[in-house]
Formats: C-alpha cells, sequence, structure tokens
C-alpha cells in the first residue's frame, strides 16, 4: 500500500471517528442549532435562520410557550407548529400573554371552537382579542346572545356582537332591561322594527 494513500485512509477514519464521537456527546450541527433557536438573547436573524433549518417540534413549542421570548422569533415558531394544537390554545388562553402572539395562535386554531368560545366570554380579556375570537366562531348564536343580553360587558363588544344576533327576543330583551347603555338600546330598538 502506498504511503501516503494509507496517511490519507487513516486521517479519513480519525475523522470519521471524531463526527461519531461529537454526534454522541451531542456535538451535532442540529444540537448548536437548537442551542442558537433556544437562546432568547442571541441575534434574532440568527435564530430564525437556524430556526428554519429545524424540524423539531418541541424546539418550536419551547420558544411558543416562552412569553419573555421575541414576539417576532415566537411568532415564526409558532408558524412552524404543525401537530400540536394545544401550544397555540394555551397561548391563545394565556390573557397575560401578548395580544399579538395571541391573536396569532388564534389565527392557527383550526379544531376547537371551545377555546374560542372560552376567550369570547371572558369579559375581562382584551376586548381585540375577544372580537377576533368571536370572527372565528362558527354562527353559535348562544354565544352571541349570552354577551349581548350581559350588561356588564363591555359595550363594544355588545355592539359587535349585535350585528350578528338573528333571534329578535334578544333585542327585545335589551329594548327592555338596559337602562344604562341608550346606544345599545337603540340600536336594538331599530333591530325589533
Amino acid at each position: 500500500m502506498n504511503k501516503s494513500f494509507f496517511s490519507l485512509f487513516c486521517g479519513c477514519l480519525m475523522c470519521a471517528a471524531t463526527i461519531t464521537v461529537w454526534a454522541q456527546e451531542g456535538h451535532t450541527t442540529d444540537s448548536v442549532s437548537i442551542k442558537i433557536a433556544l437562546n432568547e438573547n442571541d441575534n434574532p436573524e440568527i435564530r430564525k435562520f437556524v430556526l428554519s433549518k429545524i424540524t423539531d417540534q418541541s424546539v418550536f413549542e419551547q420558544i411558543a410557550l416562552n412569553n419573555k421570548d421575541n414576539p417576532e422569533i415566537r411568532k415564526f415558531a409558532l408558524s412552524k407548529i404543525t401537530d400540536d394544537q394545544s401550544i397555540l390554545e394555551q397561548i391563545a388562553l394565556n390573557n397575560r400573554d401578548n395580544p399579538e402572539i395571541r391573536k396569532f395562535a388564534l389565527s392557527k386554531i383550526t379544531d376547537d371552537q371551545s377555546v374560542l368560545k372560552q376567550i369570547a366570554l371572558n369579559n375581562r380579556d382584551n376586548p381585540e382579542i375577544r372580537k377576533f375570537a368571536l370572527s372565528k366562531i362558527t354562527d353559535d348564536q348562544s354565544i352571541l346572545k349570552q354577551i349581548a343580553l350581559n350588561n356588564e360587558d363591555n359595550p363594544e363588544i355588545r355592539k359587535s356582537v349585535l350585528s350578528k344576533i338573528t333571534d329578535k327576543s334578544v333585542f327585545e330583551q335589551i329594548a327592555l332591561n338596559n337602562r344604562d347603555n341608550p346606544e345599545i338600546r337603540k340600536f336594538a330598538l331599530e333591530q325589533i322594527k
């Protein structure tokens, strides 16, 4: 065997052995990418770059659930979540979270109308988030009626809900019983005609 060929062959074996050991110790490109992706203090552009290369759903979920992380990075991670609607639901239901992130999570919820209804009925929640949840509820008049008849609810939310109500008796109840909000009563009276 040729001496230079033998040296090259041994060098390749050592390189392969080193890569194998590194992989066993977690020194793979993926582990480096994951460490960068999970480091909320790292450069956002670099994090987006490595996140675009990662396929591990648990990494996306971990970033999405970290409400202290950069909102743009969280949205990017949320956009990559493909198989766990419960992560999206957790974020959507967390009313202490960033409204923009919550709205983005809500926009991706496809299966569970109950989450949307929970948010819509929570009169202490952010009005914009509630309106967005209400816009995604597919024709549930009982939810709309509950909000419309709640005198203590946000008048803006009640007004938006009233435009979707089909039950004339709801308008009659509001016209007769809602003495604290003249604007809502006038709207209800106009619908009774």
